[in-house]
């Protein structure tokens, strides 16, 4: 998503707050976003950011507002099958008073011959709001392409998931971005291999229930 496609979303979000339109997919491959496309995005934001807005009252009100340890997120990191890790599990994390100053991650590689596959896992419970425009984008439903990669969003068909993939035609690479509950962000990036599916697998055998449930 173009920076250009974000500032988009938050203006539209303000003006048709009021819109109401069928979940569709949106095509914004020609850079354009059309009014009738504008309200989808706006009906879809607003029903995201509410939902997320009363995710964020309820974790506020237990107290639950400080990233997990990295290396408790770590248990969290795949296993691969066909890939072996390469050395053990990388993290670091931040917990200083303010907005962005609370979250932690962890960080593995794995190899298969040529092929290389790089999970990263955030927390970002201390700054959970700033993932509302980004679940917004993601359930919107797009799509993006051009001579150099495809775009579009992702449904694994599991709860408070929301994702985002990126298949590159040049290069045998491929990316899938996942949101869980607005606080975990998990971005995989795969070399060698343009094959998202093989992603979207990892991700199904990840703990993401455990991790929208805490």
């Amino acid at each position: 998503m173009k920076p250009k496609h974000i500032l988009i979303l938050i203006l539209v979000t303000d003006i048709f707050a009021s819109c109401k339109g069928p979940k569709e997919k949106i095509d914004i491959s020609d850079g354009k976003i059309s009014v009738r496309e504008a309200q989808k995005i706006a009906e879809q934001a607003k029903e995201s950011i509410s939902e997320s807005e009363r995710r964020l009252a309820a974790r506020r009100a237990k107290g639950d507002t400080v990233a997990m340890p990295y290396k408790e997120l770590q248990a969290y990191l795949p296993d691969i099958s066909g890939y072996k890790k390469e050395g053990g599990p990388r993290g670091s994390q931040m917990n200083m008073p303010g907005l962005a100053g609370r979250w932690s991650q962890t960080e593995q590689s794995y190899s298969n011959g040529d092929m290389r596959i790089e999970v990263t896992l955030f927390d970002y419970n201390g700054a959970i709001m700033a993932f509302t425009a980004a679940t917004a984008i993601y359930k919107a439903g797009f799509a993006s392409e051009d001579d150099t990669k495809r775009t579009g969003s992702v449904d694994l068909g599991l709860r408070d998931v929301t994702g985002y993939e990126t298949v590159f035609k040049q290069d045998p690479r491929a990316e899938l971005t996942l949101v869980v509950v607005d606080r975990f962000l998990i971005q995989m990036q795969s070399e060698g291999s343009s094959d998202v599916e093989a992603l979207k697998n990892v991700a199904r055998g990840m703990r993401l229930a455990d991790l929208a449930a805490r």
